[in-house]
């Protein structure tokens, strides 16, 4: 899915004719249902969200790095690593990561499956809606759901 398709749905979704959220207002509502599906799925360890890199000693942790995956012989002290003495000078580190951010409308939404994808533009859809206290209550619970079968099926 193209980000311009999930903005015109946010846009669809608030029947937005007057033109009243910007695309930069939309990009904003999926950057942060995209941060909160990501760390929702970071919490239920998926390895849909893992990448590995070679980190070296004395070398900063990438900006994506939510939380290891595993333990390491090494200490992070800010987003510098520091290896333990017996540690080698490089290790293979794979670790939860968060998307990036979203920066145009010409862009690929962040998630691999269409369901994810979808899922944050139902978020995002929210967050437009609450902005201009529309009652949410129905759709919130619907989301709730999807998230909550998200998780189970996680076995989170």
């Amino acid at each position: 899915m193209k980000v311009s398709d999930a903005v015109a749905r946010i846009k669809a979704a608030g029947h937005d004719i007057s033109d009243e959220y910007t695309t930069e207002e939309c990009l904003g509502f999926l950057n942060t249902a995209t941060q909160e599906l990501s760390h929702m799925l970071i919490a239920g360890k998926s390895p849909l969200m893992t990448k590995d890199i070679l980190l070296h000693d004395n070398e900063s942790v990438p900006v994506d790095c939510a939380a290891p995956c595993g333990n390491y012989p090494m200490r992070v002290t800010g987003s510098v690593v520091q290896f333990f003495d017996d540690a080698p000078a490089n290790m293979h580190f794979r670790y939860f990561a968060t998307k990036p951010q979203i920066a145009d409308i010409t862009d690929s939404m962040p998630f691999r499956y269409e369901p994810l994808n979808d899922l944050t533009v139902r978020t995002a859809v929210l967050f437009a809606l609450n902005q201009n206290e529309y009652d949410i209550t129905q759709d919130k619970a619907l989301n709730d759901e999807l998230r909550q079968m998200i998780t189970a099926g996680m076995g989170g």
